[in-house]
């Protein structure tokens, strides 16, 4: 009977756990939010089931830590300029802490041992399709296993995170066909983890395994074979990567090559990240930017040398800094420390070897997650923040067998019926959830309403921008942004052949819109760009006074976002017709050379650049210019070439047709 109660809240969260996976790309949005809601759905079932008896909640500086922790990521929303983005950043954080409260309250280790087979088998699948995805599909996915998650590191990084529970059943006292079973996933796991080509996983391993052999060596002792085989499978797969195959990268040269910065290497431009985000704390080290924000905060402290932009630190720990202030690094390291303190503890009073081989998986697995956050984004990516919620509470309901915590007992109030009790519980979870499907579903129909617009549909533009709108309440600037296109469109096609109230009409939708955006964002750029360019449209006179001039709102444009070519190339243009030297005009231009574009736009502006250096009779960097927009071109032609190419056409040998990598 326990085993059938405790079934569905397994399942329920395996479901939510591939979800978060994102197995379809093109689901990837309501994927998201489907995954937090169930996720929040197995924490209202776990806690609601103890809610007549009571929470039984133990008095420990670990769980103190994370309640601060997850406390001080919630009011950052109070001084966060994008409290939108705020908001659904801590949906997003908020699956790690509840799993891991949720998973301590609700269940004992019963639960655990039961869920460990259904995950293992999920992890299996993952790796297998990581070895497949190298193979067969090296240049659909651009030399790196990846999918289903969107950076190869942060894969390998969850496969890290399950290789440690495998090796840990490895040797574990089991029957021999279990052991067999676990060294079979220890190698699916390890080639996948190299399939990824990824360094930071691999680098990340190695403290944590260190920690596994010192903590558990009698027992890798008694299984050293297995564990021999296990190195022998990871050599015999880096030969087998070796073969003819056509690869973009090869795992022992990335390896070797971590000490090496030159420009565009992974590292100098980690580097590049890290002085610019640096510089955000300098500017906020109190409270920070509100958690969540980083990305938009990151293209107006972009250090030159950055060709690639980010929207992630690729390191945890600084970004807590840039997000939440200096709380934010000391609480996590807090925790941290905490968890290595209970560890040490439990494990000077456990004898027994299996119970030793539960703490000592589980915590490695979390050191290996630690150390990779700090060259990865590993605490911002769902999956690891669901799984990690989960290893969490496991590891500490298994370190609860060398140490007797005190506990609190939170029980409702006698008077209070059980049902209104769960009612009760259950406003906060339907209340997040619905905002969260509200603003889901308005990036639905911004982004149909954005197809809309490209296919030159206008009657059901109009419908999804309008219904994005109601969805979202108002909340969504993407959709103000998309309906700016119609007027500005308008007022640029009938250019002077329009009377004052039909242009004043139009200025006035359009700085309407824009004032909305920048109610909700104040960082957003575009709609500074929209400012400046609908004055170019209409006639001076419906200009209200006062108003900044073009050329303040482009430079403004500018300083928030430094890759914003439109408001670049508009203000060349400016600039042009007021005939202001071509220095200045190089000077508004140059500065963008060295990023890395995807706009169609970027072929306007390299041919711009080109011309004005040759006007100045700058030969070399024409060169330049004109290597970059050859790079670029190629870039295109790829992205094309994949976007027409889908998944199951490049299982089918679609891959081969694909073009060189760029």
């Amino acid at each position: 009977m326990i085993q059938k109660i405790q079934f569905f809240p397994i399942f329920l969260w395996l479901c939510a756990f591939v979800c978060a996976l994102y197995p379809i790309n093109d689901w990837q949005l309501w994927l998201f939010s489907i995954a937090i809601a169930l996720l929040y759905g197995w924490a209202f079932l776990s806690l609601s089931s103890k809610l007549k008896e009571g929470w039984v909640i133990p008095k420990s500086p670990v769980l103190y830590l994370a309640g601060a922790f997850w406390l001080w990521v919630a009011v950052s929303v109070f001084w966060s300029d994008v409290r939108t983005v705020t908001l659904m950043s801590i949906c997003m954080f908020s699956v790690m802490p509840l799993g891991f409260f949720a998973g301590i309250i609700g269940y004992d280790d019963s639960f655990f041992k039961r869920m460990a087979p259904f995950v293992a088998m999920v992890f299996a699948l993952l790796s297998f399709w990581a070895v497949f995805q190298f193979f067969f599909l090296n240049a659909y996915f651009m030399g790196q296993a990846r999918h289903p998650l969107a950076d190869p590191s942060s894969l390998g990084g969850l496969l890290s995170m399950g290789l440690f529970g495998a090796m840990g059943w490895m040797c574990a006292d089991r029957p021999p066909v279990e052991r067999r079973g676990a060294l079979a996933l220890c190698i699916l796991l390890v080639c996948g983890i190299m399939a990824t080509v990824s360094r930071a996983p691999i680098f990340a391993f190695v403290p944590a395994f260190v920690v596994f052999l010192v903590l558990l060596r009698p027992q890798i002792k008694a299984h050293g074979k297995q564990f021999v085989l296990l190195l022998i499978s990871a050599v015999l797969f880096y030969g087998l990567m070796q073969t003819g195959i056509q690869k973009k990268f090869d795992l022992g040269q990335r390896l070797f090559g971590t000490t090496q910065f030159a420009e565009g290497n992974g590292n100098t431009e980690r580097l590049h990240i890290w002085s610019s985000a640096l510089k955000m704390v300098e500017d906020r080290p109190l409270l920070g930017t509100g958690y969540g924000t980083f990305f938009l905060y990151y293209p107006e402290y972009r250090s030159a040398g950055d060709q690639n932009g980010a929207m992630l630190a690729h390191n945890d720990p600084l970004q807590f800094f840039t997000e939440l202030g200096f709380l934010g690094p000391l609480l996590f390291y807090a925790f941290a420390f905490a968890c290595v303190w209970r560890t040490f503890r439990a494990l000077k009073n456990i004898d027994d070897p299996s119970q030793r081989i539960s703490v000592v998986a589980l915590f490695c697995a979390l050191i290996a997650l630690v150390v990779e956050s700090h060259v990865g984004f590993n605490l911002y990516n769902l999956s690891i923040l669901m799984l990690t919620g989960i290893v969490l509470a496991a590891w500490f309901k298994a370190t609860q067998k060398g140490i007797v915590d005190e506990v609190a007992v939170s029980t409702l109030p006698a008077s209070l019926p059980s049902g209104l009790g769960k009612g009760l519980l259950a406003v906060p979870f339907v209340m997040i959830v619905w905002l969260l499907f509200g603003m889901t579903a308005g990036e639905h129909y911004t982004n149909k309403a954005s197809k809309d617009l490209f296919q030159e549909n206008m009657f059901n533009f109009a419908h999804d921008i309008n219904k994005a709108g109601r969805l979202s309440q108002g909340l969504n600037t993407r959709a103000y942004l998309l309906a700016v296109n119609v007027p500005m469109s308008i007022l640029d096609f009938k250019k002077g052949k329009m009377d004052e109230k039909e242009q004043t009409e139009l200025y006035e939708q359009v700085t309407d819109y824009m004032k909305r955006v920048l109610e909700i964002n104040p960082r957003s750029a575009s709609a500074y760009y929209y400012l400046g360019k609908v004055q170019t449209l209409v006639a001076s006179k419906i200009i209200p006074e006062n108003t900044p001039i073009p050329e303040e709102y482009y430079k403004k444009t500018l300083a928030l976002d430094p890759a914003h070519l439109g408001a670049r190339l508009a203000l060349v243009k400016l600039y042009k017709a007021m005939q202001k030297p071509r220095s200045e005009q190089i000077a508004v231009l140059e500065p963008g050379i060295h990023m890395l574009y995807h706009t169609p736009l970027a072929m306007e502006y390299y041919g711009e650049l080109t011309r004005l250096y040759l006007e100045d009779r700058n030969y070399g960097k024409v060169k330049v210019v004109l290597k970059k927009m050859s790079d670029f071109k190629k870039r295109e032609i790829y992205s094309a070439a994949r976007e027409n190419t889908t998944l199951p056409q490049a299982i089918m040998g679609g891959d081969a047709a694909l073009p060189a990598l760029p």
